[in-house]
Parts: structure tokens; sequence; C-alpha cells
């Protein structure tokens, strides 16, 4: 009985660790709870503090003061870059002034020359074309020449006249109004140009039409020849067709003979001739047969040919009524061009004489 209480000491000491555990297991729960839950923001919440008031007049005006001066700060600093900017505007101006004025001079000057240049190039090759093409329209003359010209001198003009434009724009010549004479001069040259494209083109289809026509014809001539060697060829074959039926009939009439007077031998041999003629006229009759279809191919190419011809003569035609086409409205758009070019170099030169006389 005296060792009871000693035993039951023993078991609470060995039970003490566990408690221990178990409580510090449950304060890290609970504290895990409150700082990562949204508990904390109930449990933890933070006080706001809220931003101090000003009520004394004192330091209401410190403030404004404060206020005020920083504004000024500002401004001045911003009026100092005013300053900066407007003394680097007049010293830009100056060395404007100073070296970009004769600069400009010296284009005005290289604009005027590149432009008389340009116009002294222009008019007379617009007049030159104009007269080659008004000659290919009036007469028999080949338009090919005025093609050749278009092609050798056209990409010039328009050059020259963009030359020019840029002239009377650098040196202000004639306003706005002058300006769109020129654009209309330039706008009708290359209407010009795109007729001579287009008689570019039909004579081209002339000279394969043509060159076609002429193969055709040589084709026909060596087709039609063809014809009367295949009549005869024909006509010998029905001959001989002919003679190959009479030499059978004659050869049956033979056997008929011998066979009537019962000369067996002889009836014989005349069996034997009547074969042969048979096949002598069977392969007479092939050739006419040979013959006929040579002579039906030799006419079905002759028509055949002279279809194609028709077709080319018609294309040919057609083709010659463009380049005619092509020629008349071709003349009447290149002449308007020069002259509404000559126009505007004609206004231009005024203009520039002018100028001399107030200088």
């Amino acid at each position: 009985m005296s060792q009871q209480p000693h035993s039951v000491n023993a078991s609470s000491n060995a039970e003490l660790p566990f408690w221990a555990i178990s409580v510090a297991l449950h304060a890290l729960m609970i504290g895990s709870v409150l700082m990562f839950a949204p508990v904390r923001e109930i449990v933890f919440r933070r006080k706001i503090e809220e931003p101090e008031v000003i009520t004394r007049g004192d330091e209401l005006e410190q403030v404004i003061e404060q206020i005020r001066d920083r504004t000024v700060e500002k401004l001045r600093s911003r009026v100092n870059l005013l300053e900066a900017g407007q003394e680097r505007m007049a010293t830009n101006f100056a060395t404007l002034n100073e070296f970009y004025q004769p600069f400009v001079e010296q284009q005005r000057a290289t604009a005027r020359e590149r432009m008389e240049k340009y116009i002294a190039e222009v008019l007379p090759r617009q007049d030159e074309l104009r007269k080659l093409i008004e000659a290919a329209r009036n007469s028999d003359e080949n338009p090919a020449k005025a093609v050749a010209y278009a092609h050798e001198w056209v990409s010039r003009i328009l050059t020259g006249q963009e030359e020019v434009r840029r002239g009377m724009q650098l040196l202000e010549l004639g306003g706005t109004d002058l300006l769109a004479k020129q654009k209309e001069s330039e706008e009708a040259q290359y209407q010009a140009t795109q007729f001579m494209r287009w008689l570019d083109d039909s004579l081209r289809v002339i000279d394969r039409e043509a060159e076609r026509l002429a193969g055709l014809d040589r084709e026909l001539a060596e087709r039609e020849a063809v014809i009367p060697e295949a009549e005869k060829s024909l006509f010998d074959a029905k001959v001989a067709e002919k003679d190959a039926d009479l030499a059978c009939r004659e050869a049956e009439a033979r056997r008929a003979d011998l066979a009537e007077a019962k000369d067996r031998e002889g009836e014989k041999e005349a069996k034997k001739a009547v074969g042969e003629a048979k096949n002598t006229l069977n392969a007479a009759q092939r050739r006419v047969s040979d013959a006929a279809k040579a002579l039906q191919r030799a006419n079905d190419d002759v028509k055949h040919t002279t279809g194609e011809i028709d077709k080319a003569r018609k294309r040919l035609e057609d083709a010659r009524a463009k380049r005619d086409s092509h020629l008349k409205v071709g003349f009447n758009i290149q002449n308007g061009a020069y002259y509404r070019q000559k126009d505007v170099v004609d206004t231009i030169r005024q203009l520039l004489a002018e100028s001399a006389d107030d200088e």
C-alpha cells in the first residue's frame, strides 16, 4: 500500500510531454488561422491614421507660401527655357539668311537653266512626232517611222515636261493656273503616248497577219497543185477498173463456153483465169477507192486553207482599220499636246522676260 502514490506520480510524469506537445500544436494551429485566414483582418485590424488637418491660420499661410514659391520656380524655369529657345531660333534664322538664301538663289538659277534646256528639247520633239504621225495619216507612208521615233523620244519628252513643271514650282512662275495647264499638257502627251502604243500593237498584228497570209497563199497553191494529180490518179484507176472488169467478164464467158463444151481441162484453166481476173478487178477497185479518198483529202485541204486565208484577211483588215483609227485619234491628241505645251512655254518665256525687265 505504501508504493501506490509513487506509481501515480510516475504515470503523471510520463503523460506530461504529450500534453506539452499537444498544447504547442494547438497554439501553432490557432496562430496560423489568425495569420492566414480572413479573421486576421478582424483580430489585427489596423488603425487608419487620419491626416492631420491644419486649422491654424499661420500654418495655412506657410503652406500657401511654399506652394507659391514652387510655382514661381517652375514658371521661372519655363521662361528661361523659352528664352533659350528664342535665342536658338534667332540663331537658326541668322544661319538661314546667311547660308540658305544664297543656296536658294543658286538653286533658282540652276532650275531656270534646266527648265530652259528641257523646253528647248521637249517642244521640237513633240512637233517632230506630230509631223510624222500626220504624214503617215495623210499618205501611204509606213507609220513604223513614227512609232520608232516615239520609242526613242517619248520617255524623254515626258521626263522633260516633269522638269519644266519642277522649274515652274521652284521659280514660282504663273501660279496655280499655269501649273494646272502644264499638268494638262503632260496628261495630253501621256494619252498620245498610249495611242502610239496601240498603233505599235496594230502594226505588229498587221505584219504578223500579212506574213501568215503569205504563208497560207503558198500553202494553198501547193495543195491546189495536188488536185490535178489526184484527179488523174483517180481517172487512171477507174480506167484500170473497167479493163479489169471487162477481162473478168471475158474470163467468165470463156469458162461458161468450155463448161458447155464439156472440156474439163479447158474449164479448169478457165476457172483459174477467172480467179486471177477477179483478183485484178478487186485490186483495181481498191486503187479507185484510194484515189477517190486522196482526191477528197486534197479538196478538203484546199477548202480548209481557203477558210484560214479568209480569217487571216479579216484579221488583217481589222488591224489596218485599227491602225488608221489610232493614226487619226493619235494625231489629234499629239497635236493638242504639242500646242498645249507650246502655250505654257510661251507664257513661261513671257514671265521670264518680264522678270528680267523688272531687274
